[in-house]
C-alpha cells in the first residue's frame, strides 16, 4: 500500500544527517500524500536522494501513482 511505503520512510529519513524536519501528510479528500522536508544544505538534500530507502520508494511508487510525483523546492520568504 502506498501509505505503508511513504510512512517507511519516516524514520530513516529523520535520522539522516541535515534532516531538520520531515512530515507526512494526507489530504482530507485521501489519496494525495505530501511530504514537507527541510534540510540544512542542499548538499544534505543530495544525500538524501542517494539513499538506499529513497532510491527504493522511487521505484516502489512507480506501481501506485496515476501519473508523475511532483517536487517542488520552496524559499522561505520570511
Amino acid at each position: 500500500m502506498l501509505r505503508d511505503a511513504l510512512f517507511g520512510m519516516l524514520m530513516p529519513t529523520r535520522a539522516e544527517q541535515g534532516c531538520t524536519l520531515y512530515q507526512l501528510y494526507e489530504s482530507n479528500n485521501r489519496g494525495l500524500f505530501y511530504f514537507y522536508e527541510e534540510w540544512e544544505s542542499q548538499a544534505a538534500l543530495d544525500r538524501h536522494i542517494e539513499t538506499p530507502h529513497y532510491r527504493q520508494l522511487a521505484h516502489t511508487i512507480r506501481d501506485f501513482l496515476e501519473g508523475a510525483f511532483e517536487v517542488n523546492a520552496l524559499e522561505s520568504l520570511g
